[in-house]
Order: structure tokens, then C-alpha cells, then sequence
């Protein structure tokens, strides 16, 4: 090194105010070490998303959507919880059921990784109307959902409701996201319906030390999140309702050496994010007048 970094304790300040300048100094230097290594990771964090990863995310959607309409048809167990009793009858005691589908682990495409989860939850003494009426409120997901900071609908036409949120999470690095999501809502059957929701517009606001907040123009930024499919699965049970969501969530990949900067966003937040949701959804569905 051709620099050499003395403690504070090693220093002979010759007076109180070169001791209190010192200290200043001493407690402030990592501070600044951490802003400056920070700089160049940031930057090589920036990317632009992809038509082929697009693609790719499309393609496993669509398979997704064939899977879930099997189960909307009666062709399997209408919801996926279904297929092992132990785990609704936890869920209709009041857990709630997460599991990481494609084998535990992301599924891993060009320039991105997909995750795919599905989730469970008992919402007692409602009706799926009442649930459905909660999932549509736009304008009230700001006061029920932790991560929404602001939140409004955007347009109504029919059973198609298309909102806004603007999505936070905080963290080393913080992630500010605006998002237009798009849900629709259909009857089955009596007691039983299906939801699709598909995030149409995400924009990255950047958190950069002198970005004074500008948005990433689209299909650019970190890539914390580039894509977002929810498919909902509601059911009349015991006087309430089985709540499931099969939530697909495209993010860029890991780049080497940066995994402790990426790595907390893409893996744990989809995992996260749908077990609030799940959470969330039955708290603002009682508190519904």
C-alpha cells in the first residue's frame, strides 16, 4: 500500500479542538471508503432488459397459465394446496403456505431468473366478492400493503381494473419501483373464481446519490424486478375463503462478484413479498366495512 491509515488512538492532537477534528475525521473516513467502493458497483449494475429474456419469461409464463387453467377447468384439484391434505388442513388453521415451486430453486434464462412461488391463506367469515372487492381497491392498497408507499386506480372498464403503485423497499441499497398492474377477476362457478394480474409498466426510480429520483427509462435499470405475474385462486370454505396465488417474478441475473449487492433483492423478495401479500390481504379484507 502506498498509503498508510493511522487510528485515531495513535494520533497527539496538541489541542481539544486538532482531538475533536481528529475523531471527525477517524468516524467519517469509513463512511466515505463505503460511498466511493459503492460508486462503481452501482454503475455496473445498470442494465437493459432484453427481448429474449422477455421472450423466455413469456414462454414459461404461458406454460404457467396452461397449468393454472387445467385446475380452473376441474381437470385437477382447483387449487394446488389441494394436492396434499396436510398441508390445507395447516392452511385452514390459519398458516400460511409458501413454497417455492421448479424444484426450490429460480429458473435460470437468459440474462435472468424467474422465480415462482405459490402461496396459501384461510381469509375466515368473508366471501370471495369481499376478497376480490379488497384485491381491486387500488386507491387502498397504500394504507394495508408495507412495501406500497402510494397507490391509486388508474382506469375501471368492466372486470378489468388497472392500478398504480409505487413500491419500496429498504435496505444497503434502497429500491424505489412505479409500477401499472393490470388485474381481472372471473366467476367460475359458484364459490369459485380465478384472478390474473400482470404488471403492464415498471419503472425504476433511481436512488443514486445525485439522481435527484429520475425514473430508468423502460427495460432499464438494476433489474430488481423486471416482470411480475400473479394468478389468484379463490374458494368459498368452511364460512371464508381459500386465498392462493401463484406470483411469477422476472429479475436480471446474478452478476459474479456483485452477489452481495443483488443477491437480498432477487431471491429473498419474491419469497417476501408474496407471504405479505397473502398477510396483508386478509387484514385489509376485515377491515372492509
Amino acid at each position: 500500500m502506498t498509503l498508510e491509515a493511522r487510528p485515531a488512538f495513535m494520533n497527539k492532537p496538541s489541542s481539544d479542538n486538532s482531538r475533536h477534528q481528529t475523531s471527525i475525521e477517524f468516524r467519517l473516513t469509513p463512511m466515505l471508503l463505503i460511498a466511493a467502493l459503492a460508486l462503481p458497483a452501482n454503475a455496473q449494475l445498470v442494465i437493459k432488459l432484453s427481448s429474449q429474456t422477455v421472450s423466455e419469461f413469456d414462454h414459461y409464463a404461458s406454460s404457467v397459465e396452461s397449468q393454472k387453467e387445467e385446475r380452473w377447468h376441474g381437470r385437477k384439484n382447483f387449487l394446488y394446496v389441494e394436492d396434499d391434505a396436510a398441508n390445507k388442513a395447516r392452511v385452514l388453521n390459519g398458516e400460511v403456505f409458501i413454497k417455492q415451486m421448479n424444484d426450490g430453486r429460480p429458473v435460470s434464462i437468459t440474462d435472468g431468473l424467474i422465480h415462482d412461488w405459490s402461496g396459501a391463506i384461510f381469509i375466515p367469515n368473508t366471501t370471495v366478492e369481499r376478497v376480490v372487492s379488497a384485491l381491486e381497491d387500488f386507491d387502498n392498497h397504500k394504507k394495508f400493503y408495507p412495501a406500497v408507499t402510494e397507490s391509486k386506480t388508474v382506469r375501471h372498464q368492466g372486470n378489468e381494473v388497472t392500478g398504480y403503485w409505487r413500491l419500496q423497499q429498504k435496505g444497503l441499497v434502497p429500491v424505489i419501483l412505479d409500477v401499472e398492474d393490470s388485474v381481472r377477476y372471473e366467476k367460475l362457478s359458484p364459490g369459485k373464481w380465478k384472478g390474473e394480474a400482470f404488471a403492464r409498466d415498471i419503472r425504476e426510480v433511481d436512488t443514486g446519490l445525485f439522481s435527484r429520483g429520475r425514473k430508468f427509462p423502460a427495460g432499464e435499470g438494476h433489474g430488481y424486478l423486471w416482470g411480475l405475474n400473479g394468478y389468484w385462486t379463490l374458494e368459498s370454505v368452511n364460512g371464508g375463503v381459500l386465498a392462493e396465488c401463484r406470483s411469477l417474478s422476472l429479475s436480471r441475473d446474478i452478476p459474479q462478484g456483485l452477489a452481495w449487492a443483488v443477491a437480498p433483492y432477487v431471491q429473498k423478495m419474491p419469497q417476501e413479498s408474496l407471504a405479505s401479500t397473502l398477510k396483508v390481504t386478509r387484514e385489509a379484507v376485515a377491515a372492509r366495512p
